[in-house]
């Protein structure tokens, strides 16, 4: 097992997360049924009609995936961006909120229906050589190669 180091040259602090230890199924074609249902949809907070928020779309992801909705714990908790940052201010930000729900992964090793960050703090979904986020005018995709850090389930 590899082992890992953070960037300041320390090993990671154990984190408990509630997922870890859970054996979930993957369902290889429901990524793809999912993001072309959703691929006009645009960015909001609130889960309104045809629009969502980077963690809502990446959670819904995973469910569809898995059938795990891991993010839920935190976005059932917003309906604003204000909203949002008290929540996830509250966990610590979203990459310890999503470590809460979700175990942390090397990034290069992170499969379809997996979850990613970018470098601008934004989750996306692994969809192979490219990851998918959710912008104003619709989905997104970028080179794999924006990842910043992954979670799987």
């Amino acid at each position: 097992m590899d082992k890992q180091i953070t960037r300041d040259g320390k090993p990671p602090t154990p984190v408990r997360t509630a997922l870890v230890g859970v054996v979930v199924g993957r369902d290889g074609n429901a990524l793809a049924s999912y993001l072309e249902e959703r691929e006009s949809w645009a960015f909001g907070y609130g889960g309104g009609d045809l629009t969502h928020d980077c963690a809502r779309c990446a959670s819904g992801g995973v469910k569809a995936v898995t059938g795990v909705d891991p993010l839920a714990r935190f976005t059932s908790q917003w309906t604003s961006y204000r909203g949002s940052v008290r929540v996830l201010r509250a966990h610590g930000g979203m990459a310890a909120a999503v470590s809460e729900v979700m175990r942390a992964i090397d990034a290069l090793r992170a499969q379809r229906g997996d979850v990613g960050m970018t470098a601008e703090g934004a989750l996306v979904l692994i969809e192979g050589q490219s990851v998918v986020g959710v912008t104003s005018s619709g989905l997104l995709r970028l080179p794999r190669a924006a990842l910043l850090q992954a979670w799987s389930v």
